[in-house]
């Protein structure tokens, strides 16, 4: 029967499709956490830059030296992130694009073999049905004395 052929081509399918769902969700989660850390590192910048800036009137030239280097090392670590957040929003939509693919496969798999099922069950029911009235066509002529003629 096609459609016991095509049962475990469909179950990798399906299992595959699973597995890239879950290394899509990991990578959905590795961006979420890369953004949040962005997001903290942007205000912890901001609040260091608003408090230094509250208190620049005190400040001597190795205290402002200091502070601007610690601003570029922020800003060095922004740009880092920046980019590591890029590598993993592409990884992302990678394993998307596989997921999604395989997804359509697994499902185009499905219904072939539901079609397949559908097409061997009308057969089967076409062979009982012909059977059926072959067998009620003997009964009918054994029940005259006549015989088919075969």
């Amino acid at each position: 029967m096609k459609s016991k052929r095509f049962e475990p081509i469909q179950e990798i399918a399906a299992n595959s499709a699973t597995a890239l769902s879950r290394a899509m969700a990991e990578a959905e989660g590795k961006v979420r956490d890369m953004e949040r850390q962005m997001e903290q590192l942007r205000s912890y910048r901001d609040e260091y830059a608003r408090q230094s800036a509250q208190s620049a009137g005190s400040t001597d030239a190795v205290s402002l030296q200091n502070y601007r280097s610690f601003l570029d090392r922020l800003g060095d670590a922004l740009r880092l992130q920046t980019q590591n957040l890029g590598l993993a929003r592409a990884e992302y939509e990678t394993r998307r694009a596989q997921w999604s693919a395989k997804r359509v496969e697994a499902e185009s798999l499905s219904r072939a073999i539901a079609r397949f099922r559908d097409e061997e069950r009308r057969v089967d029911e076409q062979r009982e049905q012909r059977d059926s009235d072959e067998a009620a066509m003997r009964l009918a002529l054994g029940a005259r004395g006549d015989s088919p003629g075969y």
